[in-house]
């Protein structure tokens, strides 16, 4: 019986050897070259064109809609920058609105704002899609003192990343000489609520040491917050601006 099993075996073992060597001789080594190639008067399909037309003209009178009037050009820079300060000024009042509680600052990473200007005049929902295009959700998180102070310098390390009022950093040979929180000096065993962006909650660009339990993320994005203050404003008849207020000055 054994010597019945070994035969079977090695009969199985010697049809598989024969598939796989039969099976060689379908592959061959392939070469391919890429031509980059200029297409010009492409005619549109009358038809599928026919078809896009009423969405299309929906959406760009959706995206063509005036949200709010910017009331002076706002610009994307580091450390400090009209653009970053409106932001965060505006991601607080919205998460404070959302939330119905007090939040001590907010931050927002640099390369989450897309557009290096907001020029003076109407904003259109567009372009505020052009200004925050990822679907990142409104983030509060609860920070102990020496978690701020880590987030202070992941900030520093950074050459500035837009924050909101309610902070104020001092840098000195590229460290945090002074914090101020609320009008006071950082308390390394206090407690502070700070918003941000939920892929900067979540750990995104090194923000590792964001403890996930002390995170809670809402349900609206970053987007629609901005377009929620700026309808506010239109209503109530004021602009968007900002300005320039040393929230980040270095020392030396």
């Amino acid at each position: 019986m054994h010597k019945r099993s070994s035969i079977l075996r090695l009969l199985l073992l010697l049809a598989i050897a024969s598939t796989l060597g039969a099976c060689q001789h379908y592959y061959t080594d392939a070469r391919y070259d890429m031509q980059q190639m200029r297409v010009d008067n492409l005619v549109p399909d009358s038809a599928t064109a026919s078809i896009i037309a009423p969405y299309k003209n929906v959406l760009d009178a959706q995206m063509g809609a005036v949200v709010c009037t910017v009331g002076i050009d706002l610009n994307r820079a580091k450390p400090e920058s009209l653009l970053g300060n409106a932001i965060c000024d505006m991601m607080v009042s919205e998460v404070a609105r959302i939330t119905g509680e007090a939040i001590n600052f907010g931050v927002y990473n640099y390369g989450g704002i897309r557009q290096e200007f907001l020029n003076k005049g109407p904003l259109t929902t567009g372009k505020v899609y052009e200004l925050l295009p990822f679907e990142n959700f409104g983030a509060v998180v609860t920070m102990s003192g020496t978690e701020v102070a880590q987030l202070v310098q992941k900030i520093i390390d950074e050459g500035g990343w837009p924050v909101s009022g309610g902070i104020k950093i001092i840098i000195t040979d590229n460290k945090a000489s002074q914090v101020f929180i609320n009008g006071n000096l950082l308390d390394p065993n206090g407690t502070y609520r700070v918003a941000m962006n939920d892929y900067m909650a979540n750990g995104g660009d090194n923000l590792s040491f964001i403890k996930k339990e002390n995170v809670v993320v809402l349900g609206t994005t970053i987007r629609d917050m901005f377009l929620h203050y700026a309808a506010t404003l239109q209503s109530e008849g004021k602009v968007l601006e900002s300005s320039i207020e040393g929230r980040i000055q270095y020392d030396n």
